[in-house]
């Protein structure tokens, strides 16, 4: 298959996505945008809640109402809805009298807290939220960048943390300095619904008190361990010997709309002794690093992200699919892939292949129904218990 994954692909309903931080959800309900779709976060009953921002009634959005008694009130109407979605109360009815049967707030698949973030995913998700057991790990001290929007695409941006030969040229200023451009043979391992890429370089590390005190070198070795889940959680650990120290990099996508992405990103150190100023320091060393590789993201002029496997995937395509395969696949200009990948580029290679293999299952999950209807003499139902 040919064709590049904008941020609304339908495919991407299948998967968790960050919405927003934790701390960002109070007393009062939020509206949130994921794959050009509007949802509203509100905590009702003691507990995270999400539905689609419309109330049923004139479609207004309840982002716009308030949160009274463990409800949500709609700001238009007045109508009230419980944590389950169902309607309590319609005061142009008179009190007492039951609202409509389809009277309901739409709930995505599923709505989830953790690492600091709010998850929420549309339709049953393709692999579990990331984990991040540093969260868990004595000496570490963690501190989030402010969340970050792009008009870059959030499929660009996952290869692009994926990429290990563009630090010596867009990090020249901080993480890239002195490094050398070879990238050197690393293995890429199936891992759950994504992989695990392990490499070693020798790299800068100039947060490394022992540089400035003239115990150690600048450039150092490094060895970084990502990990992928899709479609856009990635968590990377920078092991660095020398130095005794680690930094690991929680690094999650919201694909807002076609031409807007949230960037979520907590960095966690176990080198800092809770000291809140080097903490800050290094938030911010970081953030420089992230305004590098948007600096260049954002003068793409792609839509998304070139996907193509060779020969197929699993036997092949479905039948009577191609690439325009996804609703939000864009045509990538023929059979051939759009971009010459070489040895340095394994990671984002797997990225696109993991992310094409999501776009093929759920393209011909949304096809099956109606190929089954064409053979039999009444209608059928998708399968409730398949999985994506």
């Amino acid at each position: 298959m040919t064709g590049r994954l904008t941020n609304v692909d339908p495919a991407l309903r299948h998967g968790w996505h960050p919405v927003a931080r934790s701390s960002g959800i109070t007393d009062a309900p939020v509206g949130v945008r994921l794959l050009g779709e509007h949802w509203v976060l509100a905590r009702l009953e003691g507990r995270l809640t999400a539905f689609a921002d419309r109330c049923p009634h004139r479609l207004a959005p309840l982002s716009a109402g308030r949160v009274d008694g463990g409800e949500l009130v709609c700001g238009y109407h007045g109508w009230r809805f419980a944590a389950s979605g169902e309607c309590t109360a319609v005061p142009a009815l008179g009190p007492g009298v039951p609202a409509p049967r389809r009277a309901r707030a739409v709930a995505p698949w599923g709505v989830a807290e953790r690492h600091g973030l709010v998850w929420l995913a549309p339709e049953e998700p393709c692999s579990d939220i990331v984990e991040l057991p540093e969260a868990d790990e004595p000496g570490f001290d963690s501190a989030w960048l402010p969340t970050t929007r792009t008009r870059a695409c959030a499929g660009l941006l996952a290869d692009n943390f994926l990429d290990a030969a563009h630090l010596p040229f867009v990090h020249a200023a901080t993480i890239g300095a002195g490094e050398g451009a070879v990238v050197g043979p690393y293995r890429v391992q199936a891992d759950g619904a994504g992989f695990v890429v392990r490499l070693e370089q020798e790299v800068a590390n100039p947060e490394d008190p022992g540089v400035a005190a003239g115990l150690r070198p600048l450039v150092q070795r490094r060895v970084s361990t990502y990990v992928y889940r899709p479609p856009f959680m990635l968590r990377l650990r920078l092991d660095y010997p020398a130095a005794g120290m680690t930094n690991t990099i929680l690094f999650c996508l919201q694909p807002e709309d076609v031409d807007a992405t949230a960037v979520y990103t907590r960095i966690m150190r176990d080198d800092l002794g809770g000291d809140p100023v080097r903490l800050a320091e290094a938030a911010r060393f970081e953030q420089a690093v992230l305004d590098e590789d948007l600096a260049l993201q954002e003068q793409f002029t792609l839509d998304g992200l070139p996907l193509h496997t060779a020969g197929g995937l699993d036997g092949g395509l479905a039948p009577g699919l191609d690439g325009g395969l996804g609703g939000g696949l864009s045509p990538g200009g023929g059979a051939a892939p759009e971009e010459v990948s070489i040895r340095a580029d394994a990671a984002g290679v797997a990225l696109r292949r993991v992310l094409a293999a999501l776009v093929v299952r759920s393209a011909a999950a949304r096809l099956r129904p109606a190929a089954d209807i064409r053979h039999r003499s009444r209608p059928v139902r998708a399968d409730p218990g398949s999985t994506m």
